[in-house]
């Protein structure tokens, strides 16, 4: 065995190895800081860590069979033993191990003691603005690197779920889900990402889950300079991964000089609402298919939560998001079965906040019901403001505030609540949308154009904004824009709907009553509301009030629009209105 170390070692290929350690350490030092400033993707850190494993042992067999000579390489057993030159080969490789040390603990300092200084902590003269913005990020949906489309559920739930941990952190300003997954799929340079999203830090990863093993890689970026702060990768059983969720909570903490709340991390049951692995799974696929919007998307996900809850009974964050789901399920039914479906919103929401009143997301779907099905705004501010008071960050839960706050008249509320939604899902179309309808309500026409505007430069192709566009120039008395916009509408009741005004307002009787009695064949109960305001314009206000009142009876979402739109401004000023509102709405 001694004689064979020895050869090794007169063939150089110890020393060899030594080099090509050094220099594969280099090498993926040096990839690790740069490669998030060139903002390239995380697979190409993982290539060029294979490259350099699979290099080694083809240096490893060329070191052994070919030599150095003074006439170039040769195979080793070509080469007369007298004529070998490996021992001077040797001193030269020694020399080379020298400089490769230097350079690498050279390197080794100025990465610890100057770059991830100076890229993690502000400067100490930096105004107290800039150390807030600071104090900001978005965590991007985190790559399926499964290799199975069906765990994209999985890598999506995990970025969802860190958001929110981090979310809780008072003094954290977190850009909201729909706003940082509006990248998904996109190599966007993070720049462009921090501005767009108005962070300064990014955390984005990748996950490959197989079986009961999962594998986590994640990176803290300064959206900056692009700069990493720190990365890690973690190898876990799947039984772990709340463990490993709270670890990276609490290094996003540190790196950005935030104070962990401490319901924001700690054993699973408190911090992740169960610690049944299997649960959360469900609970994970639930949310993806909520966020889907496919066909059949929305029972798909009520029945996983369903099924993490009869796995953990007590699981509240279930409990709360199944609430939630159940609202939207049950806008797909109508008559008792409406009913019914609401029933079972109230029935889930308040068993969360049985199980744990601190949820802001159980508050939120009683609020919603509250609202939106029982009419009653006070009771729904009321509930919504304990959801603020845990969650005062959460950009669904401020957004709703803004509308309640619309709907009993006070549309200044509803403005700043919707802004300060913005603020932290500024990329969300649904939320500037609204923003738009509360402007054109105060009769701020520019402010809204300029809003809607902006929901169609994010998405060309959005649905009934063409058709806001549309009401936005009629209230304006430019019929001719109106028509036009409305006919670019993709929603064929609010381009139809459209169809009707106009005509109504230049007074074509004939034109528009025949359309109507088409669209009331077509949607009628479902767009009672839409009916009841059409009619309204037309000033007949006996067949208004006859749609209102199925309105009402239906829960059409559109009636609470009736408090404040121009065009149903003839219902208000009917006598027959205070009996009609103090019936139909608490304030």
């Amino acid at each position: 065995m001694s004689s064979f170390y020895d050869e090794l070692k007169r063939r150089n290929v110890v020393r060899v190895a030594v080099v090509y350690i050094i220099a594969a350490w280099f090498v993926m030092q040096v990839v690790d800081v740069m490669f998030p400033a060139l903002n390239l993707p995380l697979w190409t850190v993982t290539a060029v860590a294979a490259l350099v494993l699979i290099g080694f042992p083809f240096a490893i067999i060329l070191a052994w069979a070919f030599e150095i000579t003074p006439d170039g390489v040769k195979r080793e057993r070509d080469v007369d033993r007298s004529e070998s030159i490996t021992s001077q080969t040797g001193k030269k490789l020694n020399q080379l191990t020298i400089a490769a040390l230097v350079i690498a603990v050279t390197f080794l300092v100025v990465d610890k003691f100057y770059l991830r200084v100076e890229n993690s902590r502000p400067d100490a003269e930096q105004s107290a603005e800039v150390t807030e913005v600071r104090k900001s990020i978005a965590v991007l949906p985190f790559v399926n690197m499964s290799g199975d489309p069906e765990n994209e559920y999985f890598s999506d739930g995990l970025s969802e779920e860190l958001l929110n941990v981090l979310a809780k952190i008072p003094e954290l300003h977190v850009a909201g889900r729909t706003s940082s997954f509006k990248f998904k799929g996109h190599n966007e340079d993070l720049r462009i990402i921090g501005d767009q999203l108005n962070v300064a830090n990014i955390l984005e990863g990748s996950v490959r889950k197989s079986d009961q093993t999962v594998r986590i890689t994640v990176q803290l970026v300064d959206a900056e300079s692009g700069f990493h702060l720190w990365s890690e990768s973690y190898d876990r059983q799947l039984t772990d991964i709340f463990a490993v969720q709270d670890e990276i909570a609490k290094r996003v903490a540190d790196a950005l000089k935030v104070k962990l709340l401490g319901q924001a991390v700690g054993p699973p049951q408190r911090a992740h609402g169960t610690n049944n692995v299997e649960a959360y799974d469900y609970y994970l696929q639930g949310l993806h298919f909520r966020n889907s919007y496919g066909h059949g998307d929305i029972q798909k996900s009520v029945a996983a939560f369903e099924k993490a809850i009869e796995l953990d009974p007590v699981y509240a964050r279930a409990w709360a998001q199944l609430a939630i789901t159940q609202w939207f399920a049950s806008a797909e039914f109508s008559g008792n079965d409406f009913d019914e479906g609401q029933a079972r919103v109230k029935e889930s929401a308040t068993r969360a906040l049985q199980l744990d009143d601190t949820i802001g997301e159980a508050y939120m779907a009683l609020a919603m019901r509250q609202f939106a099905y029982e009419l009653d705004f006070k009771s729904a501010k009321e509930t919504l403001r304990k959801g603020l008071d845990f969650e005062p960050n959460n950009p669904q839960i401020l957004a709703l505030f803004a509308a309640i706050s619309g709907a009993s008249g006070d549309l200044e509320s509803a403005i700043q609540y919707s802004e300060q939604s913005l603020e932290f899902d500024p990329l969300s179309s649904r939320r500037l949308r609204e923003l738009g309808d509360w402007q054109r309500a105060t009769g701020d026409f520019d402010a809204s154009f300029e809003t809607y505007q902006h929901v169609l430069d994010l998405q060309p192709d959005i649905a009934r904004i063409h058709g806001r566009l549309g009401l936005l120039y009629a209230e304006q008395g430019d019929l001719e824009a109106a028509e036009k916009e409305f006919r670019l509408e993709p929603v064929d009741w609010v381009r139809e709907y459209g169809a009707i005004m106009i005509p109504i307002m230049r007074g074509e009787r004939a034109v528009w009553e025949e359309r109507l009695s088409d669209y009331i064949e077509n949607f009628g109960e479902s767009n009672a509301f839409q009916i009841a305001e059409l009619y309204s314009v037309a000033g007949e206000l006996d067949k208004a009030y006859e749609w209102l009142e199925v309105a009402l009876e239906v829960r059409d979402p559109g009636i609470i629009w009736v408090l404040t739109f121009s065009f149903t401004s003839a219902i208000r000023n009917d006598d027959r209105w205070p009996e009609f509102k103090k019936r139909a709405f608490r304030y």
